[in-house]
């Protein structure tokens, strides 16, 4: 299997333009209608290679490479405040270059890097990091809410992985993710988690970033996260040495004029940035003509969708969410690209935490080709994200063939019969923004609870609940008394459908075990496995939208969280725990 030929692409000139939305404020109206362990540099990479042009410099930066030696990496993770330059451009920048400015950013990230290390293990592997937290202290008075005053405590959450969520031994916490906003690991203190990889877990890309209640947002925005790379004994689906791989974080800068992002708050007021690439923005991407490479990407953004599509090229994308297609490539080019009405929702789209893996074969034609984020819901306008370079000798590479995409036994279709034999549970689960007077909320809103923001915070998030229930019942948020708890039998199989009652599509994520996608509005589709769906959108209070999917809540007893990963909404409440009972 090959892509065709190409001619090269021409090249836009730059224009000065305006911002389409600068300000994340505006986007309500989507809501409403390192000891033990091998570094290594990047380019040695968990199974990638290849040659480098000696023309034109690759200015894609890559995270360094931790290996697992004799199935363990034990390392400490540093979550601190730095200084970094950066290239602050307005969003939706359809031009090379885009116009851009040299900001001197201080945020929050991982051991001062971004994206940090990448952490490369096999199944079967063990985890341990002690993360230290050595943020300033908390500022406790800049919301009148007291849980979004604590923008500097922190935790450790291990996105898509199906591992233990518990507190495994005294001290030492697997993907604990239950802690109260003013517990969690405050500044200046540490927690040492173990993370034991199923001998059976499937391989693929995931990620680490911080998961405390109400203050997600700022942390993950400044760079604090980092890529999980999974391989197998198995060697499933294992790529030549001379298809080099790339890891490479996609997200939106939000910034004040003097290059901070604190608080919540901060966040909904500061401008938004052009999607920056591993923290670089435009960055020069250098391929051989006919070389292909293998490109997990993982949007790490607060709010936006990022849809890639590269020009005169087509993108195989063979796994989504670190789970490979059923022995099948899913082409996305310029003509597949903006296909996602109805079944075929989301597309290739990626809302907040979605990854996609895909191939790419350059074109044998030298020339510069444009890698862009086409329009997508609730996103911006179309923009070029990176420069793609195609020069050099030319190789000859074939695309390894789809059927040698691995089978997962514990990811196999989930059917009828399945689900019947193993209890048959339907849940009807709804997330929704609602104005604070909604008749779908408990009226009146308990004394003393905090379900919103006042008017008198100045913040475009006022009077806004993000609320979930059950339906036929009152909707909560997640730091209400009132908030549901999904209880589920351990090795039942469930199915849920998610109603979304907004335009935005909710990016609904659960966290240990994967959800096996199989309706969308009521209608089957082609089932996919995922950890992180966007509901359809354009959903209303009248005409709700749906997404429904199934899963097996196998191995691990213990508490957990489903939330929207639209990181603000996830902060201010709309999030439930799930407890796995034997």
């Amino acid at each position: 299997m090959s892509t065709s030929n190409h001619h090269g692409a021409r090249q836009p000139s730059a224009t000065a333009i305006g911002p389409a939305d600068p300000k994340r404020r505006n986007v309500l109206r989507w809501s409403l209608g390192l000891s033990a362990g091998l570094m290594l540099p990047p380019l040695a990479g968990c199974g990638g290679g290849g040659d480098v042009s000696e023309v034109t410099a690759d200015t894609l930066p890559e995270a360094p490479r931790i290996h697992a030696r004799n199935g363990l990496i034990d390392i400490d993770l540093v979550a601190a405040y730095g200084n970094r330059s950066v290239q602050f451009a307005a969003p939706s920048q359809n031009v090379y270059p885009g116009a851009s400015r040299s900001v001197n950013a201080y945020l929050r990230s991982y051991d001062n890097g971004l994206p940090a290390p990448t952490l490369c293990l096999n199944a079967g592997d063990t985890l341990r990091i002690r993360l230290q937290n050595r943020l300033p202290a908390n500022d406790a008075k800049y919301s009148s809410l007291s849980f979004l005053n604590y923008q500097n405590s922190t935790n450790l959450h291990f996105h898509g992985l199906h591992v233990d969520p518990k507190e495994i031994r005294p001290g030492v916490y697997g993907d604990y993710m239950v802690d109260t906003p003013d517990a969690g690991v405050p500044p200046g203190a540490d927690r040492q988690h173990e993370i034991a990889l199923p001998a059976n877990h499937a391989n693929g890309i995931y990620w680490y970033h911080p998961h405390l209640h109400g203050s997600t947002t700022t942390q993950v925005l400044g760079g604090m996260f980092g890529a999980i790379l999974i391989s197998t004994p198995r060697n499933d689906f294992d790529l030549p040495d001379e298809i080099r791989e790339r890891i490479i974080f996609v997200h939106r800068l939000n910034l004040s004029d003097k290059g901070r992002s604190d608080t919540l708050y901060d966040y909904t007021g500061n401008n938004n940035s052009g999607f920056v690439l591993n923290g670089a923005y435009q960055p020069t991407i250098v391929m051989r003509p006919g070389e292909i490479q293998n490109w997990h990407f993982l949007n790490a953004d607060v709010f936006y969708p990022f849809n890639p599509v590269l020009d005169e090229h087509t993108l195989w994308h063979y796994a989504r969410d670190g789970n490979a297609f059923p022995r099948q490539y899913r082409p996305v080019n310029a003509d597949s690209v903006t296909r996602m009405d109805g079944v075929l929702w989301p597309g290739s789209a990626m809302y907040p935490g979605n990854r996609n893996s895909m191939l790419v074969q350059a074109s044998k034609t030298p020339g510069t080709y444009y890698l862009r984020c086409a329009k997508a819901p609730s996103g911006m306008d179309p923009e070029i994200v990176a420069r793609v370079v195609v020069e050099g000798t030319p190789v000859d590479m074939d695309l390894p063939s789809p059927h040698r995409l691995p089978l997962y036994n514990n990811y196999q279709p989930i059917t009828d019969a399945e689900l019947a034999q193993h209890g048959g549970k339907t849940r009807a689960v709804i997330l929704s923004v609602l104005s604070k007077d909604s008749s779908l909320l408990a009226q009146p809103i308990p004394e003393g609870e905090e379900w919103f923001i006042p008017a008198t915070d100045n913040s475009s998030l006022a009077n806004f609940v993000f609320s979930t229930g059950n339906a036929g019942g009152k909707l909560a948020t997640f730091q209400s008394a009132l908030s549901t708890t999904q209880i589920v039998a351990l090795n039942a199989v469930e199915e849920w459908t998610l109603y979304n009652m907004n335009g935005y599509p909710h990016p609904f994520h659960i966290h240990v075990n994967d959800c096996y996608v199989v309706k969308v509005n009521g209608e089957d589709i082609e089932p996919y496995w995922a950890d992180t769906i966007p509901l359809a959108p354009n959903g209303t209070q009248d005409r709700p939208t749906s997404i429904t999917f199934r899963s097996r809540f196998t191995d691990f007893t213990g508490k957990f969280v489903w939330h929207c990963h639209a990181l603000d909404h996830e902060d201010m409440g709309m999030m439930e725990l799930v407890e796995v009972v034997a």
